[in-house]
Formats: C-alpha cells, structure tokens, sequence
C-alpha cells in the first residue's frame, strides 16, 4: 500500500459548527477543483428533511491545512453540494416545499428555517455530520482523493474529474474559451452544461480535432487531453490562434437570436472548419468579411429548412442565392446541404463529423478564395 503520509482521522461536527466556520471564513465551500452547486431544490429539501429526522447520511471530507502562523482552514472535498444546501437553508434561501415524511410535512410545509419553532432550529443546530478528516496534504493528494471518492461515488461527470485531477495551463486556456464572448452570444451552453463541466469539454474536444484531427469524441478525448495537460506550452502559441479565431467568428456570423450555429454539433463543425481556413478569414477585407456572414447565414438557413421542412419550405430560393455566391450551380449547393444535414444524425460519429467537415470546408473555401 503507498504510504504518503496521509492522515485520515474520523470526528464529527454539528450544523452550529459549520455555520461558525462559514461565518469566520475559515470553510472553503468550493476549491478550484470542485464543481458548481447544482443540486435541484427537491435534493436540498430531501436533506433538510433528513437532519430534521435526525436520520444519517454519508461522511463529509474535509482537508485541513495549518498555516505555520497557526490559521486554519478546511476545504470541502466531498460533501460541497450537502453543505452548500445546508448553508443555504439557514439563511432561508429556500423553504420546506415538498417534504415527504407526513408528520413533518403538516408541521413546517412551505416554512423558511427561521418560521421554525425555537425548539427545532435548536436541535437542527445540534444534529451531527460524520466528518473525514485530511490533515495537511499535498495539493496532489486532496484532488486525488477528491477524484477517487467521486468516481466511486459515479458523481462527477469526466470533465468535472480532469479538472480535479489536471489543473493547469490547458485548463486555464478552456476557461478562456467558455469566458469569449462568442459562447455567451451564441448561447451554445445551457445552464446545466456549463455547472457539469460540458462547456469545458466542448472546446477540449474541438482544440484537440484542431490539432490532431477529427475523431470519434469518446475514443480519444481522453487521450488527447492528458497529452495537451501535460506540454501545453508546445500548444501554446496554437492556443492563442484559436482564441483569435474565436474573436473572429463571433465578429462574423450574424447573431439573429438562435442559429444552427448555436447548437453544439454544428458549432463544432463551425469550428473545426474554420480553423482549417483560420489563415485566409484572418485576412478578408470588410467587404469580404460581409460576404463570408452572409454565406454562413443562408447556409445555417438552408440546412435548418431542409432538416425541419425536407426542402418544402424556403430552401429552394436559400440555395439559388448560395449558389451566386459561390459559383456553383444550385443542383451542387442542394447536394452540400443535404449532406451536410444527414451528417447531423450521428452527431458525434467520426463518419458525420467528416461530412459535415467537409460539405462546409467546400463552400466556405470557394468563397474565401474567390
């Protein structure tokens, strides 16, 4: 058995406790690794319910670390969404809807903690949380242990583990990505992506199909991201085109409300094509530029037609004014479309991914060098 020094020692702590270390900032609800709050309201009730039961529930590990001035602190390394939601609850942020205990859901239905009566908020203060304790670990070791609790546990989604476990340069690259304004303007990730970790590993998987090339994203995600964490500095100076790229993109494609382009396949698409063609977009004059947002817009139209209405809709006059602009005939620009669009099914295919690859790097291209 690896012998680093670990200390694992177990005790326990009240809810009174844990308030008073939350008061004096000596609590550190959410560490880098750690992910969001995402618990749904029922989750948060169901554990008030079990503390006013005085029912168990599992153990909280906590790292502490003593600074040699002797000021301590302790991170929460699993147990972040229980304590977020206790936390909560006695600053009634939320009320006791949907108790399921009959006894309790006539006595404190709807109630926020401080309508309890004294006696209850008393003994809720009281009620113990069994308590895993790290004394003084390496940074390494408490993400370690952080990881291998929550994938035994089949908590933590892949990305919320790499995060855990390969903090870093690559990581604060994919921060920068989600923060570029083109993911807030094209609305790609939904609220619960980005609590999971979903944007992050969107521009991972793309970062990497830029370097290495398409694949099927769940043979090869892994792969590529351990070899990107570990030497990103070689990667560097390509981290910086693609967040140039990202700029150049979300100042070229017309942001009418929700477009194809804000769905993650065909961002992906979007991306990965564009950055094949990064060099001749970085240099379109303005006219140019105006030409390139008009011709991704009719493109993402006639693909969103032909997948909604099978080409009944509008989709005839969309591919005429496509093919002006590319110089193909309007036979050709249908033959890209319909391509491109059953590329859709089996998003994450590697045989889809190379269609839609190809059916946009084909009339992007001829513009581009027209």
């Amino acid at each position: 058995m690896a012998d680093h020094g670990l200390k694992f020692e177990i005790e326990s702590k009240t809810v009174a406790e844990f308030r008073s270390l939350d008061k004096s900032g000596e609590l550190i609800l959410q560490p880098e690794y750690q992910r969001q709050a995402v618990w749904p309201e029922r989750a948060k009730v169901s554990l008030m319910e079990t503390i006013l039961l005085g029912y168990p529930i599992p153990e909280i590990y906590l790292a502490y670390e003593t600074s040699p001035e002797g000021e301590q602190t302790a991170s929460v390394v699993d147990g972040q969404q229980r304590l977020t939601s206790l936390l909560a609850f006695l600053d009634n942020r939320f009320p006791l809807d949907g108790l399921e205990d009959d006894n309790l859901r006539n006595k404190f239905e709807g109630k926020f903690f401080k309508e309890l009566p004294d006696d209850v908020r008393q003994e809720f203060f009281q009620y113990r949380f069994p308590i895993r304790r790290l004394s003084n670990l390496a940074d390494e070791f408490v993400r370690a242990v952080f990881a291998r609790v929550n994938r035994v546990n089949m908590v933590l989604t892949e990305q919320e583990l790499r995060n855990a476990l390969l903090p870093g340069p690559f990581n604060e690259f994919l921060k920068d990505c989600v923060a570029h304004q083109i993911s807030a303007i094209s609305g790609i990730f939904s609220g619960e992506r980005r609590k999971r970790g979903g944007d992050l590993e969107f521009y991972a998987e793309v970062f990497g199909t830029c370097i290495f090339g398409l694949s099927n994203k769940k043979t090869e995600l892994n792969e590529r991201y351990d070899e990107i964490s570990a030497d990103f500095e070689e990667y560097r100076d390509r981290s910086v085109e693609f967040l140039e790229l990202l700029t150049i993109l979300s100042d070229t494609i017309k942001w009418a409300g929700r477009t194809r382009w804000s769905n993650i396949v065909d961002m992906f698409t979007l991306l990965h094509t564009s950055w094949g063609l990064r060099e001749e977009l970085g240099n379109v004059s303005p006219g140019q530029a105006m030409q390139v947002r008009e011709l991704l817009d009719l493109f993402q139209r006639a693909v969103s037609d032909r997948k909604r209405n099978g080409g009944n809709g509008e989709t005839i006059s969309l591919l005429s004014s496509l093919a002006d602009m590319v110089g193909m005939t309007v036979k050709e620009v249908e033959e890209v479309v319909e391509d491109y669009t059953s590329g859709i099914r089996n998003s994450s295919d590697l045989g889809s991914r190379r269609i839609r690859s190809q059916q946009l790097t084909l009339v992007l291209s001829k513009k581009l060098n027209s």
